[in-house]
């Protein structure tokens, strides 16, 4: 969710449009398999619940950083459509 809402609003505050690009969505479905890697790891790898732990981590931090590191030039530059703000 709240990467869904920092996708949407930087896009829309910089006068992109409202569509999520490829990157973005290799970010979403990292997000997901974090979620899904700490629900269901300790479910059924119960032996190597730290490692799926850490796994998950890894995945979330994984997606924040492509974010960031994709998202930080539409954000420090001037809006697209030469409006201001």
């Amino acid at each position: 969710m709240t990467m869904g809402m920092m996708t949407r609003t930087a896009r829309g505050h910089t006068g992109r449009p409202l569509v999520a690009t490829g990157i973005e969505r290799i970010c979403f479905v990292l997000v997901q398999m974090a979620v899904l890697v700490r629900v269901f790891g300790g479910m059924f790898l119960q032996r190597d619940y730290v490692a799926t732990i850490a796994l998950s981590g890894i995945l979330w931090c994984l997606a924040f950083f492509m974010f960031a590191f994709c998202y930080w030039p539409v954000l420090s530059r001037a809006r697209i459509d030469g409006k201001a703000g």
